[in-house]
């Protein structure tokens, strides 16, 4: 009898080693955290968010920098959303020298990633003609696209912006043009 229970145990074990239970084993459902290609936004800090690997065509470059805190919370009209962790802001130009900004903002958790969203929705007036935000999808997740407009030569012209959080992150992208379609390109070479 003490041999079948011995032989059992053994056999047990051989199965459990094999089978992938034990030890520093890739997990099946996409968290490899020795695979970069597999990681997740919480690998990441507002820095490398911010700062791009492949950009589009006609896009640079420039700087990475550290925002403060409460300048951020103070630019996004979000004083009172708690739990922001960190700010970071990727510099980048086009072909035309204008300038594009992806800011990334790292709250404590997802909720209030989502109330930094909210305030700095509210802080904008209702526009007289068409809808402000538009729900945009890109990435396999949803955004938010903002029409500001701006006096330029005594006219109205449009600013875009793109806002969206992943996980307890909320990045925002934005630039010095007219043109929706280069900001949305680098909102989505975020890769977030």
């Amino acid at each position: 009898m003490k041999k079948i229970i011995a032989l059992v145990s053994v056999f047990a074990v051989l199965m459990i080693a094999f089978s992938g239970c034990v030890g520093n084993n890739p997990a099946v459902n996409g968290t490899d955290t020795d695979n970069p290609e597999t990681n997740s936004i919480s690998d990441e800090d507002a820095a490398g968010i911010s700062t791009l690997e492949s950009l589009p065509a006609g896009f640079e470059y420039i700087d990475t920098i550290p925002l403060s805190i409460d300048e951020t919370k103070s630019d996004y009209k979000a004083e009172n959303v708690s739990g922001v962790l960190n700010v970071s802001e990727g510099i980048y130009k086009d072909s035309n020298k204008t300038e594009y900004h992806i800011d990334v903002i790292e709250l404590e958790d997802k909720e209030a990633a989502n109330n930094f969203i909210t305030a700095y929705k509210t802080s904008f007036p209702s526009l007289s003609n068409g809808s402000r935000f538009t729900e945009v999808s890109f990435n396999g997740h949803t955004a938010v696209k903002i029409t500001d407009y701006i006096t330029v030569g005594g006219k109205s012209v449009p600013r875009y912006s793109y806002i969206w959080s992943n996980e307890n992150y909320v990045i925002v992208v934005f630039g010095n043009t007219a043109e929706e379609t280069p900001i949305k390109q680098l909102a989505e070479a975020t890769g977030y």
